[in-house]
């Protein structure tokens, strides 16, 4: 008996230790969330009126470069660096030190850049993350997104409904494609047909070569998707096997805010008609997940492309959704991943399943098919064109980096048949146009708002179906361009009542004469002070009673939001009229925070949305599950466990 009482004790013991590491574990910050390198530079927008000769004289400072994007953004210095001394983590302080660069601005020059400037920030090497998702495992067959006959155990049908549209020659001839990643290799037999190098730059090396390095694999990937060119018996297919392709190189050490800017908005803006972005800030991993500040540098320039790019039309920019879901990611973790002003892409396998690695959120507008599991639960992962040679394949390509080049490339179909589209018809479009996708396996939150459009946060408004998105384009009145409406900020200290299922609600309300008919897409501004972030849950809700699942509860380790930028699509088409309700609710007891303050912006057009055609309603049938092979997993673990405690208890008695 002695015996058994020890034994119990170690057990218990054990329990609490291990209990407590893993709770340190999920407190640890991860090594991968901090700051961005400064470059002792400054980036800044000067005031309507104000030159350069005159910000110069005023400040002191020294002109670096004009920056391609917009008429009034600058790069500056000072006449010499400033360094701040930093000390190693390792080693306690005894180990050796390095030097920063920082731009030091002192209360004269702040006064300066207050009368001179509409925004500034310092300069930093930015360092992107590829989102690629990387799962075990030419090939026009096996390229399920394109044709799903039923392949790899996928459901058959299940694709984005290309086939029409090649077999009426449409194949994204004339339209400008630019892939923005760690290169291209533009002499690869399924690109170099295609390949366009006006719109090309290295920002790595400052050359127009984007080939890169041969370990600069995942841009050529991406081309392959969105327009590897057919009949050439080279690999696959891409869906626009005409579309002309540019590679701009931004994945490499050294690469800084005003290069990626540059890179997404310059003086070639007119004529680029799609910019496709597979890559991101780091926002989650097994440490926890982090919310990025959105740089005013990048925002300018995708604004700005958006507003006079295409010669007004506005460039068209989509964004890979991110593949951190495993770790709670969410696009609203972001920055440049969820504007309203880009597309951002979910995932979906072949078997019509939420890809478990794909970010979810309110942000996602709608998603193509990637790799995921299938029915029997084995990795599938897409098929595309590969760098090590020219004739090389990629057959491990997938995550959401696939899924977006892929509706990169269906949107040159719909620029092919109309290439009067704005940036925001195409949104508009794809929205009209998705299929809705309801798997049985998972709670995909599907809600459907005011004015009938079904969104949910694993798949935004649904499948990128191309004929359906062509055949809507053809016809399509085009919207006028977005309006914006910025609510007052709500600054009045509000603490968040602890471990209480209600929450706290704040209201505001938006007048008559203030309203949009039509709400494209709403931006939530929200400053927290909180003891453990990831507690919380938030919500905004319409005047209509339409609710956005803004982001649960999860492992974010953060203390403060500072006007944090949440994007939400759930609301389109419904009149933003009445009274909005923000809901946050914490969780936990232990921990307790207050919201310090907060409110709303607005885009939309004040017009009806055009009526579109009636198309066969395409939405998958799922097979019956046989067994819920989670509570299967879990049954057998209780099995076991069972089965351990029994021979335990024998050996004692």
């Amino acid at each position: 008996m002695k015996l058994f009482t020890i034994l119990i004790i170690l057990f218990l013991v054990f329990s609490i230790v291990l209990t407590k590491q893993q709770e340190e574990k999920s407190r640890t910050r991860s090594p991968h969330l901090k700051e961005p390198t400064p470059t002792g530079e400054l980036i800044v927008k000067l005031k309507e009126g104000i030159t350069v000769e005159e910000f110069t004289d005023k400040t002191g400072l020294v002109l670096i470069k004009k920056l391609n994007f917009g008429s009034r953004n600058y790069l500056f210095k000072k006449t010499s660096l400033e360094f701040v001394e930093m000390v190693k983590a390792k080693g306690k302080g005894k180990g050796k030190g390095f030097q920063k660069p920082i731009f030091r601005i002192d209360s004269i020059l702040k006064t300066h850049l207050e009368e001179l400037v509409e925004h500034y920030e310092e300069n930093r090497f930015y360092k992107p993350y590829l989102k690629t998702y990387e799962p075990s495992d030419s090939l026009f067959e096996d390229q399920f997104h394109l044709v799903n006959t039923g392949q790899f155990d996928g459901l058959e049908g299940f694709d984005v409904n290309v086939q029409p549209l090649w077999d009426e020659g449409i194949f994204g001839a004339g339209i400008n494609l630019v892939i923005v990643d760690d290169g291209l290799y533009k002499d690869h037999d399924d690109l170099k047909g295609n390949y366009n190098p006006d719109l090309s730059y290295d920002y790595c090396n400052d050359i127009t070569d984007p080939t890169g390095t041969i370990d600069d694999t995942h841009g050529t990937a991406c081309a392959g998707m969105a327009g590897a060119s057919g009949d050439d018996g080279a690999c696959g297919v891409g869906i626009a096997p005409s579309v002309n392709l540019s590679g701009r190189r931004i994945i490499c050490p050294g690469v800084t805010f005003s290069d990626m800017a540059n890179s997404l908005g310059d003086e070639m803006t007119s004529v680029i008609d799609i910019s496709s972005n597979s890559w991101g800030d780091f926002g989650c991993d097994i440490y926890g997940c982090s919310y990025v500040r959105v740089s005013n540098v990048l925002k300018e320039a995708i604004a700005e492309g958006v507003a006079n790019g295409r010669n007004g039309k506005g460039i068209i920019y989509t964004f890979a959704g991110g593949n951190e879901g495993d770790y709670g990611g969410n696009v609203n973790h972001y920055s440049t991943n969820k504007l309203l002003e880009v597309i951002t892409v979910a995932a979906v396998s072949n078997g019509g399943k939420h890809s478990h690695y794909s970010n979810i959120g309110t942000g996602i507008l709608v998603s193509t098919i990637s790799s995921g599991r299938n029915q029997k639960d084995e990795y599938i992962t897409t098929r595309t064109t590969g760098s090590e040679t020219s004739t090389s394949c990629d057959e491990r390509f997938s995550g959401t980096s696939s899924a977006t080049p892929l509706l990169a490339g269906g949107i040159a179909l719909m620029l092919e048949k109309n290439s009067n589209l704005t940036s925001w018809d195409v949104q508009s479009i794809l929205i009209e146009s998705a299929t809705f996708i309801d798997p049985p396996y998972n709670d995909n939150r599907w809600v459907t708002n005011n004015a009938g459009y079904k969104f949910s946060p694993n798949f935004g408004f649904g499948l990128f179906d191309a004929n359906k998105a062509v055949q809507i384009a053809e016809n399509w009145e085009s919207l006028p361009q977005m309006e914006t409406f910025v609510t007052p900020i709500q600054n009045k200290i509000v603490d968040i009542p602890e471990d209480d299922k209600n929450g706290v609600n704040l209201h505001l309300t938006i007048e008559t004469e203030d309203a949009l008919t039509i709400t494209g897409g709403v931006i939530l501004y929200l400053s927290v002070e909180h003891s453990y972030i990831g507690d919380l849950d938030i919500k905004v809700i319409s005047p209509h009673g339409t609710i956005a699942y803004v982001m649960d509860k999860n492992s974010n380790l953060q203390t403060k939001l500072d006007r944090h930028y949440f994007s939400i699509r759930t609301f389109y088409g419904e009149n933003s009229k009445g009274t909005w309700t923000l809901n946050v609710r914490d969780y936990v007891p232990v921990d307790e925070g207050k919201i310090l303050d907060w409110n709303l912006e607005f885009y939309g057009v004040n017009q009806e949305i055009p009526d579109v055609p009636e198309f066969e309603d395409r939405s998958l049938v799922y097979p019956e599950l046989e067994e819920d092979e989670s509570l299967a997993s879990n049954s057998n673990c209780v099995s076991f466990l069972l089965m351990l405690i029994s021979l335990f208890l024998f050996i004692i008695f």
